[in-house]
Parts: structure tokens; sequence; C-alpha cells
């Protein structure tokens, strides 16, 4: 076991971004000391870690003696390097890029820090285009968990994970096409909460055939997450879906819950995954909810109709990086699942109509669920986080596949569906690896998923470093 964290290093101890926020503007310390703190944080992690594709602290002590308003005004993030920001590289996880810096921010960017006010301090890592549930890449090498520096981040927001486990920063932007923000908070015991289709004001999947991708952010505690979504609705609204509001507790109705522990195929979670899921099912009955054991109610086709469509979008990330990048991409340089998955899509071409219209129609059944319960519970991951390699750059594409298919079960009809789920970490494996559990909503419903997370982590404390 090789645990690594930072929080004995400076001022900023086991604090949140709000408790760091309200501490700057009381005048405990400044934004700057709080940044140089974050600074003396990455310096001694992540040369271990491997979580940083590029930083500037330079820039970011600049701007940290006058930060942007926000809810987390002076706060040390960074963002997923699938994004641009201005005077930084977006490499995206690959090696098919030649180092670039971006003329300006992203909107999702600009969004972010229009939100938080926060300092950025660098770009975190990520899987090559966001493709695979880790942190390594032929371009970067490994992202490694902080809980055991041998095992993965999850992913594809992996770098985001690892600082924010590791105490480096309280909060850090992160993005989810197929469960991104929920997975590597689930292997590294965070709050992790992929908002619905349409809650930000942009989306990197938004002209696909189904927008699959939004963003959001991981931290280490409820009333983080919502306190962003919370200020998100304040520069963004989107008219045709529910406001959260400002969720600041627990609520008092009780809910009705479903709880599953077996993937769609009938193949049930690591003994581990299975009994957090079932000892947070009974802390919610303790709580007076009404819980309700059934099977996986999701047909299994839908995942093979997720494959397909994933290995199109593979397909058209790559025509679109020569479109947008021209000769400073090189398809060549990508790694071997990459380069085969969009492969496929030809192959798969005849096939894909069907597939993206099943992918449509499961809305509508994932909804009729809802007519009976408030809340779905389930494993967040079918098993504890793998080691290092597991979904290595060497691995064959087809083994890939069918590990994909056996580590990420459960949250890939959130992005179908454009509902939102959260992961919160409950559990710890017999190995000491965290272990996320997933409550899910319909579209346009995060406030309940935040009520019940203010009142799980009220009730036991979440598992963090």
């Amino acid at each position: 076991m090789k645990k690594l964290h930072t929080f004995d290093t400076g001022i900023l101890g086991r604090m949140d971004a709000t408790e760091i926020a309200e501490q700057i503007q009381q005048g405990a310390f400044t934004a700057t000391e709080a940044v140089l703190c974050a600074v003396e944080r990455a310096k001694a992690a992540d040369p271990q870690l491997n979580a940083i594709v590029y930083h500037n602290y330079t820039r970011a002590v600049a701007q940290s003696q006058h930060p942007a308003p926000g809810i987390f005004s002076g706060v040390p993030t960074f963002i997923k390097d699938l994004n641009d920001v201005e005077g930084m590289p977006t490499m995206k996880g690959s090696s098919g890029f030649k180092l670039n810096h971006a003329k300006k921010n992203d909107k999702i960017v600009d969004q972010l820090l229009s939100v938080t006010g926060g300092v950025i301090l660098g770009k975190s890592s990520t899987s090559e285009f966001g493709l695979l549930p880790c942190g390594e890449t032929l371009q970067h090498g490994e992202t490694r968990n902080p809980w055991n520096t041998d095992h993965s981040t999850g992913g594809s927001s992996a770098g985001a994970a690892a600082l924010v486990a590791s105490g480096i920063v309280p909060f850090a932007h992160a993005s989810d096409g197929g469960g991104s923000i929920r997975i590597p908070a689930s292997c590294c015991g965070l709050v992790g909460l992929k908002p619905s289709r349409g809650r930000n004001i942009t989306s990197a999947s938004a002209i696909a055939p189904v927008d699959i991708a939004q963003d959001g952010i991981v931290s280490r505690s409820v009333r983080d997450t919502a306190a962003y979504y919370a200020g998100l609705e304040k520069y963004y609204k989107n008219p045709s879906l529910p406001a959260i509001g400002n969720v600041l507790s627990a609520s008092t109705k009780r809910r009705r819950i479903a709880v599953f522990t077996a993937s769609s195929a009938g193949v049930e979670s690591h003994t581990d995954v299975a009994d957090t899921v079932m000892e947070t099912a009974r802390l919610c009955e303790l709580m007076g909810h009404t819980v309700e054991y059934i099977s996986n109610p999701f047909e299994h086709k839908i995942t093979r109709d997720f494959m397909i469509y994933w290995s199109f979008l593979s397909f058209a990330s790559m025509l679109s990086e020569y479109a947008t990048s021209g000769l400073s991409f090189s398809h060549f340089k990508t790694a071997k699942f990459t380069r085969q998955l969009g492969g496929f899509f030809p192959f798969l071409s005849l096939r894909a109509p069907l597939s993206i219209r099943n992918l449509k129609n499961h809305t509508a059944f994932y909804n009729q669920l809802f007519e009976k319960y408030d809340l779905l519970l389930s494993p967040t991951l079918s098993h504890p986080a793998p080691p290092i390699g597991h979904f290595g750059t060497d691995v064959d594409t087809l083994e890939v596949i069918m590990k994909l298919n056996s580590y990420v079960n459960f949250t890939t009809t959130q992005n179908i569906t454009g509902a939102p789920a959260i992961s919160l970490p409950t559990g710890v494996s017999r190995d000491g690896l965290p272990i996320g559990v997933q409550f899910a909503a319909m579209s346009g419903e995060e406030a309940k998923l935040l009520e019940i997370a203010y009142e799980i982590e009220s009730a036991q404390a979440f598992k963090m470093l």
C-alpha cells in the first residue's frame, strides 16, 4: 500500500473549497498564500502522482493577487486537458499534437472561472481524448491513485481526481461522457456529480447525434459540489430544466429508492462493492426512506449500442482534429486503442443508425422507472480501482473492450438519457481502495441527489484520505 497525500503541508490543511474561500474573505490568509500552498503541495506530490500535464505557477501567483469574484474566489484549481485555457497547450492526452498554446479559453473554462473565481494552476491529465476510464497515455505516462500509487485513478478525469484526493487543490474541473466524473470520484474517494444534459452553457458533444458529455467538478464535500451548481445557475440557467437552487442541507422528504448491484448482463459486482451498496441501502432504510431491492432494470443491448456509438465518437474525433488542426495533428502517433476503436467504425457504420435510435429511445424507458421510484442506487463501478496497466497503452483493443464491459456497467445510462447521477465515497475495499456508490435521478433533479448526499454525508462520514 503506497498512500500519498499533502494535507500536512501548508496552511490549507483539510479545508474544502468553501472553507478556503471563507478564510480568504475573512482575512485569515490571502489568495496568494492559498495558491502558494497548493504549488508547494503540487511540487511535493506530483512527481509521484503524475497528474499535472502543464502548469504555470508564476502566472497563477500573479492572478491570485487580484482574484476574480465567485463562490470560490482565489481558491487554486486545475482544468482538465480536454479544454483550451488561454496561454496553455491543449494535448488531450495525445502524442498526436504539436505543442501549441491556446489563444483563448473554451466557453466551459470561462463558465468555471466566472462561477468560481478560482485560480488556474495548470492542466490535469486525462486519457487520450477522454476515451478510457484511466489516466494512462503515451503522451504523459500513468497518473496514479493517491490511495495506492500502484492503482488507477479511474478516468477520464484522472488528474483532477488525483489532485483533489491528495489535497493539492480542493476542487478541480472534470467532464463526463461515459462516467468520467463519477468513475474517478469512486476510485479516489471523492464526490462527483454529472449534471443533467443542458445544465452547462455548452457541451463537447452538443452537435453529435446523442449529446452524452457534461462538465462539472470533483470535490471533497457535498457543499462544494452544491455551491458550484448554485453558482452555475447564476451564470447560466437553462429554461427547459427545473432549477437546482441553493441546496444547503438534506431534505425532510422521504424518497422511494430502487437498489441493484448486478450489471445489465446479470453479472454481480465485486463482493466489496456489492456490500458497500447494500450497507448504503440499509442506511437509507434507517433514515426512513423506502428501499426496494430489484434486478438491474436496463437491457444489456444498450451497452453494446453505446460501444458502437463510442467507436463513432472516436472516429469523428479523429476527423475533427484533422479538420481543425491540419498537419499539427498526427493520427499515427495516437495510442493503439484510439486508432483501433475509431477504425472499427467503418465496419460498424451500417449498425450505427439503429444503435443511435436505440440510445435515444432509452430515455423514455429510463423515465418510466421514476413513476415508481425517486432515486436509483447502484455501484458506480463493478470493482475497485484496478492496478496500473489494466487499461495500459499496450493492451489489445478487444481486451480493453472486454474489461470495459466488466468495469463500467452503471454510469453510461445517465450519459445516454441526459439524466444526473452522483458518486459518493461510502466504502473501502478490503485492499484499502475507496468504493463509490451511485445515486441517479430523472433529468433536472440534481437537487434530490444533493439532498440525499448531504443526508448520507451527515449520517456516515465519507471515506476519504
